[in-house]
């Protein structure tokens, strides 16, 4: 191995560790992406459950006046 073949391995360890480090990066950011997604998620998900009970609720409420309005 003469000192041509130590720098070439020298060049590419460095690129691979420079890989690494990006691919780490990328990887943090992707992280808080998804848990910035999953809190977006569990508010819409907060946000249809409101949205069915008020539906309920609407329905108990003209229901209750359709059976008044038939007791005329």
């Amino acid at each position: 191995m003469d000192f041509q073949d130590i720098t070439n391995l020298e060049e590419k360890i460095d690129a691979l560790l420079s890989l690494v480090v990006q691919l780490k990066n990328e990887k943090e950011a992707l992280l808080i992406k998804l848990k910035e997604k999953e809190q977006e998620n569990i508010k819409l998900l907060e946000e249809i459950n409101r949205r069915e009970e008020e539906r309920r609720i609407i329905k108990e409420r003209i229901g209750s006046l359709i059976e008044k309005l038939s007791q005329i």
